[in-house]
């Protein structure tokens, strides 16, 4: 019998099995190709999702808390920037976030699936969201409209009466019993000049020999914050004695010299009321202690020239990258008044045009009067930046303008660079406020991570707005540091005291010293503080703040760290430098 059919059969079979078994494979794996092609895809566009989602969300939340408005139109520019654009194919939510720091963006785009089509499914939606919270950048000195002390205004140049607007929460007064300050380049650094000046003296921390190693050629950086509800208003910044007038640091004792009758005081243009209280060589309101640093500079007596210019906000949070805005009429620099100007002594003579040829209008425009930098009405909300520099020269052949100052110089804003042939060496103290229609909260003036600060109150207990914290600021830590603080005639304290809205027990708890005092600090409190000791040197505080921390952020006036400082009894002429910064990034991504 034959078996040689059989085995036919079995290769007929096997023949078939196998082309059975091929075309199930090509029927299976080609559609699972065509699937994975398609999961690929959503996979590649899923990240291009999250990516823009992520840079709509970080770059928003630099508005936030105060715009929420800006912030969400911010964030659909980016998103659009990266593709995805809302109505046309793609769609972009944003929303606030569980805490008034936070943004959340949403982005939406659909994918042409390819096997999916055969099945009915043309696109697959890919959607991603972005959380972002925001701790920066922290504005000093003052939660309201004013920075310093804020004298009445002259019948002739006011306004005469405060322009001081506190929002909700906030602790403000027309009096702290602090000026704004700057000194010249060539003052030695240990008059609590931290940043501004060249050279040390001698023993100053930061130095290298007679080198200032902080020194920052740029100046200083005063924030004009501007809300949702002043855009478009009309905001008038001005500056109380902008000018280096050479009065003496101690209770104006140096000058204007000679008495003014009550009945004479009309014979004084700029002062025809208030002569008597204005030009007084007393440590009265109006006395913001100007003093040529004798002893303390390199050098004779060079007036310091202080240039102010307003800036544009800009997303970098770098203010210095902020274009100026309109440099003809918002950039101004104030050429400096020496003790000797005039026919010698700073004299009432130059002040008065009835009895004396010594008259100097543009002295009189600027002396302890409130004087206007500029008028702007803020096309948007956002940190609008006024600098203020001591070392850039007035143009040769400059003409004062109507209010004491010449306008327009470019290199005020331009120059990145230390000019070292400007030399001033006197200190000049003024305050800020800014005059706008606007509700309280609406436009608020304060120093930007650094400021430096003047008291001149004998006996004084100053009580100042030191740095607003935002609940963003959570599980980090906030380090202050103050530099060459005590020039009191007693022993004092430095006290941290916090945020009166926020839910932090009443005594800070948790600060660390380092610097003359090192190590726990009860209370968040410094004493024995003395010349002797803190002369020209650094002390830093750090203060946990709680992952639990909350404030009325809402508000322009909550959230405020406040700083006491004590001068105990007798004579007060302090500087000091105050720096505040929140240890960690500023922006960061939580989903």
């Amino acid at each position: 019998m034959s078996t040689c059919p059989r085995i036919r059969d079995r290769s007929s079979q096997a023949g078939a099995a196998a082309v059975i078994m091929a075309v199930f494979i090509a029927a299976l794996m080609i559609p699972l190709g065509a699937i994975g092609v398609d999961i690929a895809r959503w996979y590649v566009e899923a990240e291009r999702v999250q990516a823009a989602a992520d840079a709509a969300a970080t770059a928003g939340v630099t508005h936030m808390p105060d715009d929420f408005e800006l912030a969400r139109d911010r964030a659909i520019e980016i998103a659009a920037d990266n593709g995805f654009r809302t109505g046309a194919g793609a769609t972009v939510t944003v929303a606030k976030g569980d805490k008034p720091t936070q943004l959340k963006v949403t982005v939406s785009a659909p994918v042409t699936n390819q096997f999916g089509q055969l099945f009915g499914v043309d696109t697959t939606t890919m959607s991603r969201t972005a959380v972002a919270d925001f701790n920066g950048p922290a504005p000093m000195g003052s939660p309201c409209n004013t920075f310093g002390n804020e004298p009445a205004g002259s019948a002739a140049l006011g306004p005469v009466a405060s322009q001081l607007k506190t929002p909700l929460h906030a602790t403000c007064s027309t009096n702290p019993q602090l000026w704004g300050s700057i000194t010249g380049p060539e003052t030695t650094k240990n008059q609590g000049a931290q940043f501004e000046t060249r050279k040390c003296g001698g023993g100053e921390d930061g130095c290298s020999g007679s080198t200032n190693l902080d020194f920052d050629p740029k100046g200083f950086i005063y924030m004009v914050r501007v809300n949702a509800a002043a855009v478009g208003t009309p905001v008038r910044l001005q500056i109380y004695d902008p000018a280096y007038v050479d009065t003496g640091t101690s209770g104006c004792n140096a000058g204007p010299v000679g008495d003014i009758n009550t009945s004479d005081q009309y014979r004084y243009p700029m002062a025809i009321t208030d002569a008597r209280n204005r030009y007084d060589n007393t440590a009265n309101s109006f006395c913001t202690g100007d003093g040529d640093n004798n002893g303390n500079r390199f050098g004779g007596e060079v007036p310091t020239i202080t240039s102010f210019a307003l800036r544009r906000p800009v997303d970098t949070l770098n203010p210095f990258d902020g274009p100026a805005h309109d440099p003809a009429r918002c950039t101004k620099q104030f050429p400096g008044y020496s003790h000797t100007t005039g026919s010698g002594v700073l004299s009432t003579a130059n002040l008065r045009t009835s009895v004396s040829p010594n008259y100097k209008i543009e002295l009189a425009r600027v002396f302890h009067q409130w004087v206007d930098l500029c008028t702007f009405v803020p096309d948007q909300a956002g940190d609008w930046y006024l600098q203020v520099r001591n070392n850039v020269a007035v143009p040769s052949g400059s003409v004062l303008d109507a209010t004491g100052a010449v306008a327009g110089n470019t290199r005020v804003t331009s120059q990145t660079g230390d000019d070292t042939s400007v030399k001033g060496n006197g200190t000049n103290s003024f305050s800020l406020r800014a005059i706008s229609t606007a509700p309280a909260g609406a436009v608020s003036v304060a120093s930007w991570e650094r400021m430096r600060i003047y008291a001149n109150a004998n006996s004084a207990t100053t009580e100042f707005n030191l740095v607003r914290v935002v609940p963003a600021a959570a599980n980090k830590t906030l380090v202050l540091s103050f530099f060459d603080v005590g020039e009191g005639s007693s022993s004092g304290s430095v006290t941290v005291l916090r945020p009166a809205d926020s839910n932090l027990p009443s005594s800070v708890a948790g600060c660390v010293g380092r610097g003359v005092k090192d190590g726990a600090l009860s209370g968040c409190q410094i004493t024995g503080i003395t010349p002797s000791k803190y002369n020209g040197k650094l002390q830093e505080i750090q203060v946990p703040i709680p992952n639990t921390y909350d404030c009325q952020v809402s508000s322009q006036g909550g959230c405020w760290f406040r700083v006491r400082v004590s001068f105990g009894t007798g004579s007060v002429t302090d500087a000091t430098t105050w720096t505040a910064r929140i240890v960690g990034e500023p922006i960061r991504l939580i989903e």
